[in-house]
């Protein structure tokens, strides 16, 4: 760690006493050797006021504020100030603010390893040598209530470890480079990640929680060749919020666990030569959330968790690595596609998405009766043919939602269920919803032969009426439509008029609007014959 001669900004840091001595990381001068020194007990100069506001911690422990605080290592850099800065708050999102960006940073202008923690005593008395190191290698190891872990692997096979752990009496950070030295390029493209981790962090780490993971996914494909981050917060009803990001060339993930449920989402991205141009993709990407949006409000989902799910869905599709003459069906097969055969895809890469919320007992007079949200999302292709003049493109996107729901008999009332008769007046709703699109194209010799898309929907409702805990009416309504469109003359004309405005004989926006009718249609209503 690269010391820092002054920051007048913030506040000293005062040796109070010397603990076990080990070497310090990074380089030092002589002038500062009794500020490097590790695993040292020292004081911050701060407002009492500040700390002693911060009666109790984000567990309900009664804080020790006069406790001297036990540094690993007594550097005055940024990373330790802002450290000593935060220490003082309970909660992860106010412990952890601006750490991430600083630690990114200053790793990306020392290009030195980083290893720094804080600690005070619950007990209020000065940690004893071997107490300090247990409690060091302890909030070190990956186990605290609140972590965070960023790995950067790099294009040149270097791997960059970043992590922040917090519990109450205890905040550290790491960052480490193996396999070599950082080059100026990988260290500038470090520093561009900066501000991108930290407000991942600050949204992850807010409540409600908030996906901003963006910046992360659309890494620089040049220098690194892969993303992953894994975070864990200790929520305040003992449960545990969990999301891992994993991003590279071929795919991306994203797997969320909370309180109010979780999701799953994961992208094909190996199969390149089905992606649309940037005009198609958004299309494609507005339809879909649509889609999520409307069962949603069918299924009476969390509005926050699917919030995040939508924020999750739109990261992972935004900014592929890939161009679409790469790697992936192009690549390994002789089979290339045209803007025919795309014009009858969405546009999108390939997926799965998933999200639940947790089932609860919605009503306790009756507990059978259970309240949940599942739905699920996705699409796959597929190519097949001997070769480029006999091929045939596939494409399938599915939807199914279950839900089941407690509603008031009308609108405006509060629903509070309880075992007393007079409170079970309600209509408790089951969902059952399934959608699927099919497009495909094909060719023989050469010759576009048949070209199709057919849709499908049905959604079955039920809804039970109970009236001082007594079934008054029990109503099934299943709805369904389906509908097969042959597109062979409308491609046709397509290509005809994409043919005279190459010529500068008019425009054509035909291809686009074939598009339109291939997207997944989740209600029969929309389905029209």
């Amino acid at each position: 760690m690269t010391v820092i001669s002054s920051i007048s900004s913030l506040p000293p840091l005062a040796v109070a006493r010397m603990a076990a001595i080990q070497p310090a990381v990074g380089t030092t001068t002589d002038s500062t050797a009794a500020l490097s020194s590790p695993a040292s007990i020292v004081n911050l100069h701060q407002d009492n006021k500040i700390i002693d506001a911060q009666t109790y911690t984000s567990r309900g422990v009664i804080a020790q504020p006069d406790a001297p605080l036990a540094w690993e290592y007594t550097q005055p850099d940024k990373v330790s100030f802002r450290m000593g800065g935060n220490f003082a708050s309970a909660s992860a999102n106010s412990r952890f603010r601006g750490l991430g960006e600083t630690l990114l940073l200053q790793l990306a202008q020392s290009n030195q390893n980083i290893s720094q923690s804080v600690i005070r005593s619950s007990t209020g008395q000065t940690l004893e040598p071997a107490e300090l190191a247990a409690a060091q290698a302890r909030i070190h190891s990956g186990v605290a209530d609140n972590s965070i872990n960023l790995t950067l692997k790099t294009a040149s096979g270097k791997t960059v470890e970043i992590t922040l752990s917090s519990q109450d009496n205890a905040l550290a950070v790491q960052a480490q480079v193996q396999g070599g030295d950082l080059s100026k390029e990988e260290l500038a493209a470090l520093g561009a990640m900066a501000e991108g981790f930290e407000s991942a962090i600050q949204g992850l780490s807010a409540v409600p929680p908030q996906l901003k993971l963006d910046a992360l996914a659309q890494f620089d494909t040049d220098v690194f060749s892969s993303v992953d981050l894994i975070t864990r917060f200790k929520l305040d009803d003992d449960s545990t919020q969990r999301l891992e990001l994993h991003a590279d060339a071929s795919q991306r993930q994203v797997r969320m666990s909370g309180a109010a449920g979780d999701f799953d989402l994961s992208v094909d991205l190996k199969n390149a030569a089905i992606l649309g141009d940037s005009n198609q993709k958004a299309k494609a990407l507005a339809s879909y959330l649509r889609q999520i949006e409307a069962a949603r409000d069918r299924g009476d989902g969390d509005r926050n968790l699917l919030s995040m799910f939508e924020s999750a869905f739109k990261t992972v599709h935004s900014s592929y690595p890939q161009s679409r003459a790469t790697s992936g069906l192009q690549a390994s097969t002789a089979i290339k596609l045209t803007d025919t055969d795309r014009s009858v895809l969405s546009g999108l890469a390939d997926f799965s998405a998933t999200v639940t919320e947790k089932t609860v007992n919605g009503n306790p007079a009756r507990p059978g009766e259970l309240d949940s949200f599942n739905y699920r999302l996705s699409q796959a292709t597929q190519s097949k043919g001997q070769d480029q003049l006999n091929r045939k493109i596939v494409q399938n996107q599915q939807s199914h939602l279950t839900a089941h729901y407690h509603k008031p008999l009308y609108a405006g009332q509060k629903l509070e269920l309880t075992t007393d008769p007079q409170s079970q007046n309600y209509q408790y709703y089951q969902i059952d919803d399934q959608a699927s699109s099919t497009s495909s194209i094909g060719y023989v010799k050469g010759k576009l032969v048949e070209a199709s898309v057919s849709h499908s929907a049905s959604q079955s409702t039920r809804i039970s009426k109970y009236v001082m805990g007594h079934l008054e009416e029990d109503n099934v309504t299943p709805v369904s439509s389906s509908k097969t469109q042959n597109l062979l003359g409308l491609l046709q004309q397509a290509l005809q008029e994409d043919r005279l405005a190459k010529q500068g004989l008019g425009t054509s926006n035909a291809f686009a609007a074939i598009q339109d009718t291939v997207m997944l249609v989740g209600s029969p209503m929309e389905i029209k014959g």
